[in-house]
C-alpha cells in the first residue's frame, strides 16, 4: 500500500512543484545558516585568535633571549606565566616526543592530552594553525578551550609552542547568536512551506480538474467545467479548456442534429419509393398507371442522389479534401454563361433571370475556382426560384465595391425573418418551413456556398425583407495585373 501511495505521489505534479520549491528553499535556508555561523564565528574568535598571535610573539622572544643568555631559565619561565595569565590560560613547549618541556602550567614532563594529537602532527609538518575545542576528552566541566600553536626552534631542537585560552563566553554568545537565527530561519522555512503549498494546489489544482474533466469527456460526460480563481495563465488556461468543451458540446449537438436531419432526408423518399414498389408488386396499382408513379420514384431518387452528392460534396469542402484550383478569371464570362444555363429552369418557373452590369466595358478579375464559383451562383439562383413566386425576377449583378469584386443575387420572392437568416447557413435547414412554403431542396446548398465563398478567401452577406425579397451579395479580393 505505501509503495502504492509512493507511485501515486511520485507522478503528482502538485507535489513535484511542491518538492522542487521546498528543495531549493531547505537549500537557500541551509546556505545562509552555514554563512551567518562561519561569518559570526570568525567576527567573535577573530581577537582572540589575534590576542594568541601577539603573545606567541612574545614567547618566541622570550625563548630567543634564553637561547642568548640573555635571561635565565627562571626569568624565562615568569615571563611565561605572565603570558599565560595575560590570557587567561596556559603555554606549552612541547618537545618532538610529545613531552611538555616547559610552561607555565604544572604539567612539565608529561605527554600531552589524546585530544591535541591532531595539532601536534600537524606542526611537526611545519604547519601552524588554531583550534576550538576540549583539551581533555574525560572532562566532563571542562568549557570550550582555543588553541594556537606554532613550531619554533629552542636550545638547538625543533618545539611545537602551544597557547590555550578559554573561549567559554564567545561559545556561548555564539550558540545564543546561532539560536537566533536558527529560530527565525526554521519559521521562515515553515512560512514558505506554507506558502508553496498553496501556491503548487493553485497551480495543480486546474490541472488536476482539467484531467478528470477530460475523462469524464472520454466517457461522453461533457457537464464537467474547470472552475477558474485567477486570471494569470492557468486562469486563462482553464478559460479556453472550458470554451473547447463548450464547442465540442456545440459540435455533438451540431452532429446529433446532422445525423437526424440525414436519416429524415433519407427516410423520406426511401419510405415513398418503398410504399410504391410494394404497392406495385401486390398489384395495388394498375398496370397503366406504372409510367406515372415510375415518374415520382424516379424524381425521389434523383433527389436521393442530390442530397448524396451535396453531402459528400460539403464533406470535401469542409476536410480540405477538395482543393480550390483558383486562377485570375473574368467574372463577366462565368455569370453570362451559368445564366445561360439557367435561364430555362427559370422560364419554366415563370420567373424573369436578369443581368446587371455596375462597371460596364470594365472587367471584374479576381482570383477564384471557376468551377466553384460557377456552382456558388448556380446554389443561389436555385435558391431564388425556390423562394419567389411565380410572375416574380431574379437580378444577377455584377461589379466591383470598395476595392473588391462584388456578385450579387437578388429575388423579389418571399423574404426571411430574422430568425430565418440567422438559422439559413445551418444544415439541412429550409427557410419557409414554418409558414407553409414547400421547397425541393435538400437544406445544403446554402451551407455549401458558405464554405466555398470562404474557402476562396471572399464573404458573402444577406439582406432580406420578408414579402419583399433577399439579396445575397458576395465578395472576392480584386486580382490586380501588374
Amino acid at each position: 500500500m505505501l509503495r502504492r501511495l509512493f507511485n501515486r505521489w511520485s507522478r503528482s505534479l502538485y507535489l513535484k512543484i511542491f518538492m522542487s520549491f521546498l528543495a531549493t528553499c531547505v537549500l537557500f535556508f541551509v546556505a545562509l545558516a552555514v554563512f551567518w555561523n562561519f561569518y559570526f564565528s570568525d567576527l567573535f574568535y577573530k581577537d582572540k585568535k589575534e590576542l594568541l598571535d601577539s603573545r606567541y610573539t612574545e614567547v618566541s622572544k622570550l625563548l630567543n633571549q634564553y637561547q642568548e643568555n640573555t635571561i635565565s631559565i627562571r626569568e624565562m619561565r615568569f615571563g611565561i606565566r605572565i603570558v599565560a595569565r595575560s590570557i587567561n590560560g596556559a603555554v606549552w613547549i612541547v618537545g618532538q616526543d610529545g613531552t611538555i618541556v616547559s610552561g607555565s602550567s604544572d604539567h612539565e614532563n608529561s605527554l600531552i592530552p589524546s585530544t591535541m594529537d591532531t595539532l601536534f602532527a600537524d606542526a611537526l609538518n611545519g604547519h601552524s594553525g588554531t583550534r576550538i575545542g576540549t583539551l581533555y576528552s574525560d572532562s566532563k566541566n571542562e568549557g570550550s578551550t582555543m588553541t594556537f600553536y606554532m613550531p619554533t626552534q629552542w636550545n638547538g631542537q625543533s618545539v611545537i609552542v602551544f597557547l590555550h585560552t578559554p573561549v567559554v563566553e564567545i561559545s556561548e554568545a555564539i550558540s545564543a547568536v546561532r539560536l537566533n537565527i536558527l529560530v527565525p530561519l526554521l519559521f521562515s522555512l515553515l512560512a514558505v512551506g506554507l506558502i508553496l503549498f498553496i501556491l503548487s494546489r493553485r497551480i495543480a489544482g486546474p490541472l488536476q480538474q482539467m484531467n478528470r474533466a477530460a475523462l469524464d469527456f472520454a466517457q461522453g460526460d461533457f457537464s464537467s467545467r474547470v472552475s477558474i480563481r485567477s486570471n494569470d495563465e492557468i486562469g486563462q488556461l482553464a478559460k479556453s479548456f472550458n470554451y473547447m468543451v463548450d464547442q465540442l458540446v456545440e459540435w455533438e449537438d451540431a452532429r446529433q442534429e446532422f445525423l437526424a436531419n440525414v436519416s429524415h432526408e433519407l427516410r423520406s423518399p426511401l419510405t415513398t419509393l418503398r410504399g410504391f414498389i410494394v404497392a406495385m408488386n401486390d398489384k395495388l396499382i394498375e398496370v397503366d398507371k406504372y409510367p406515372h408513379y415510375l415518374r415520382i420514384c424516379d424524381g425521389e431518387v434523383q433527389r436521393l442522389q442530390r442530397l448524396v452528392t451535396d453531402l459528400l460534396d460539403l464533406a470535401r469542402i469542409q476536410n480540405g479534401v477538395d482543393v480550390f484550383r483558383t486562377r485570375p478569371v473574368a467574372l463577366q464570362d462565368i455569370v453570362n454563361e451559368t445564366a445561360e444555363l439557367l435561364r430555362e429552369t427559370v422560364a419554366e418557373k415563370e420567373l424573369t433571370l436578369k443581368l446587371n452590369e455596375m462597371s460596364e466595358g470594365e472587367p471584374v478579375e479576381a482570383e477564384v475556382d471557376p468551377d466553384r464559383f460557377s456552382q456558388i451562383l448556380q446554389n443561389l439562383v436555385y435558391n431564388a426560384i425556390q423562394f419567389t413566386p411565380p410572375g416574380g425576377s431574379i437580378t444577377i449583378t455584377i461589379g466591383k465595391e470598395q476595392g473588391k469584386a462584388l456578385v450579387a443575387v437578388e429575388d423579389t420572392g418571399v423574404g426571411m425573418t430574422e430568425e430565418e437568416q440567422q438559422r439559413v447557413w445551418d444544415r439541412f435547414y429550409k427557410g419557409g418551413v414554418l409558414r407553409g412554403i414547400r421547397t425541393e431542396g435538400s437544406g445544403l446548398g446554402l451551407t455549401i456556398v458558405k464554405h466555398l465563398v470562404t474557402g476562396m478567401k471572399g464573404a458573402i452577406r444577406l439582406e432580406s425583407i420578408p414579402g419583399t425579397g433577399t439579396r445575397f451579395t458576395v465578395t472576392f479580393p480584386l486580382f490586380a495585373r501588374e
